[in-house]
């Protein structure tokens, strides 16, 4: 079922706090207890005849709301707006690509700066992992690539602000891009931009121009859920591959539209078809990540430590 929540300006951004969000449950919940069963850090709890969710504990993966029979539980209806395309500071203006793709695909993330710099304009390049002080001045703009550094860049720092590869690419009028003849896909939404509609509307633009035709899951843009891969570290191992495989079930096409490395990687592994979207614009054919759930974790710990 789809969330009945409207949308609405989320509360302002409390610096030095990590931009979350979180799951709640309404009054139409028939205490089944799946979500209780399912949720990977137990922030769903059973307290005076009636279940709640912990919001703290919360991590936002959305997969209370995938196994609710009864449509109770529901994203909170917050919406995160971006700085506007044409209020970037071209001489504040950085592009980060993110540790993952850095570390999977520096051809591709190379790409994307070049693209910037051809169609936008002179975009620095910033690799400083978002964890760490950017060590940029005020009233910096990063424009991102991982719906993670979007929302640490934007909250764990003063002064920063963000925007999405995705919204830039798009708002660059008569840009040439890719012609895909009507591929038939479906579109995996990173559940960490769940709360920027804007950027699933940038996404599905993009693909339109290059004749990429859509069939979506139900599951999807804010209403999109965790690939499984948010799980890791909270539950076994076989179950996180459990989760990826139910994930992967729920689309449609067996073609799978991805613009997360984590994603990608959870997609191929659960025999979906990735297409990993920074790619299809630069109209590469680059190969998915195929590393095994501990492997892909144990090299981004690594980089990032040293990032």
């Amino acid at each position: 079922m789809k969330n009945d929540n409207m949308f609405m300006p989320a509360p302002p951004v409390e610096y030095g706090k990590e931009d979350k969000f979180y799951y709640t449950i309404s009054d139409s919940c028939v205490m089944c207890g799946r979500c209780i069963a399912e949720c990977p850090v137990n922030a769903v709890i059973e307290c005076g005849g009636a279940v709640r969710i912990d919001t703290e504990t919360c991590i936002d993966c959305g997969i209370c709301s995938a196994v609710c029979p009864a449509g109770a539980a529901q994203r909170v209806p917050f919406v995160r707006e971006s700085i506007a395309a044409d209020e970037i500071d071209i001489e504040k203006c950085f592009f980060n690509a993110g540790c993952a793709l850095n570390l999977y695909k520096p051809d591709t993330a190379s790409g994307m700066l070049d693209f910037l710099r051809e169609n936008f304009g002179d975009v620095r390049p910033h690799n400083i992992c978002c964890r760490h002080d950017p060590e940029l001045p005020a009233g910096a703009v990063i424009i991102n690539n991982c719906a993670g550094c979007d929302r640490r860049f934007r909250s764990l720092y003063s002064g920063i602000d963000t925007i999405s590869f995705w919204e830039v690419a798009d708002s660059i009028e008569g840009i040439r891009l890719p012609d895909y003849g009507g591929i038939i896909m479906s579109v995996h939404d990173s559940c960490g931009y769940r709360h920027k509609p804007q950027v699933h509307k940038a996404v599905r633009s993009l693909l339109k121009k290059m004749n990429i035709e859509i069939i979506e899951a139900e599951f999807h843009g804010t209403e999109s859920v965790c690939c499984g891969d948010n799980c890791f570290g909270h539950v076994s191992n076989a179950e996180v591959s459990a989760r990826i495989a139910m994930r992967a079930a729920g689309f449609p096409c067996d073609n799978v539209v991805v613009y997360c490395i984590g994603c990608e990687r959870a997609m191929g592994e659960a025999g979906k078809i990735p297409y990993y979207l920074p790619d299809l614009l630069l109209g590469k054919s680059g190969r998915h990540n195929t590393d095994s759930l501990v492997e892909y974790h144990d090299k981004l710990d690594l980089y990032i430590e040293s990032h």
